[in-house]
């Protein structure tokens, strides 16, 4: 073993290369001391973000009042959309309208009797917040606010439409019923909305002010799953 291992220093003049050791293990990369990691973390009170839709179903009720002292009153039926976006976003509830029944200073009268066409439309517009309230979401806003009636009379009976204009605010609660459509939980819940009317175009120099009130149900999609 020696002779063979002198003749080949001899010939090149350098030893024979000893076998490579086993390469270490490649180090874990290091997270430098400053580095901060995000986490992120759900929205207390559940996610608020993105459309609500849904399809509203309630009672509507206006008043106006003339500058003589008159008072006149219609209840209608009411079916509409409700749709509003964002934590703090905007809402748009539009409504069609049923005038069913009528009053004037006190006496009631069924508007099938005395007008031919009822019909009538509710908008209410503007900003809204959202959050929750012991696991109910809740959704409120101001919002500028129009009511147009239109109730051409039978023969031998007086017209009357008016478009009061004014502005309020509204309301709405939904409850999730752990149920899903289109990838969004369906929800059913109730909403509210009053208005004060200070200005009608069509009546400008008789009817001085007014309020309107909506109550009702809703049905609809809430937030995205």
């Amino acid at each position: 073993m020696i002779a063979p291992l002198l003749l080949a220093i001899a010939l090149t003049g350098t030893a024979p290369d000893a076998p490579e050791s086993p390469s270490a293990a490649p180090e874990a990369p290091s997270i430098a001391p400053d580095t901060e990691i995000q986490i992120e973390e759900p929205v207390a009170g559940g996610d608020h973000s993105g459309w609500r839709h849904a399809v509203g179903l309630g009672a509507h009720s206006t008043t106006f009042f003339s500058r003589e002292g008159s008072q006149y009153t219609f209840h209608s039926g009411s079916v509409g959309y409700l749709g509003s976006i964002g934590r703090r976003g905007a809402f748009v509830h539009a409504f069609l309208l049923l005038p069913l029944q009528a009053r004037q200073d006190g006496h009631v009268y069924a508007t099938s009797n005395y007008y031919s066409t009822r019909t009538g439309g509710d908008l209410l517009a503007g900003p809204e917040w959202r959050w929750t309230v012991r696991g109910v979401e809740a959704e409120a806003g101001p919002g500028l606010h129009g009511t147009f009636i239109y109730l051409p009379g039978k023969s031998g009976y007086r017209d009357f439409s008016a478009m009061p204009l004014g502005a309020g605010a509204g309301a709405v609660l939904r409850w999730d019923t752990r149920r899903e459509r289109l990838s969004r939980v369906v929800v059913v819940g109730t909403y509210a909305s009053v208005a004060y009317d200070f200005y009608d175009p069509m009546h400008a120099e008789d009817l001085k002010h007014g309020f309107t009130v909506r109550v009702g149900a809703i049905f609809g999609l809430g937030a995205r799953r």
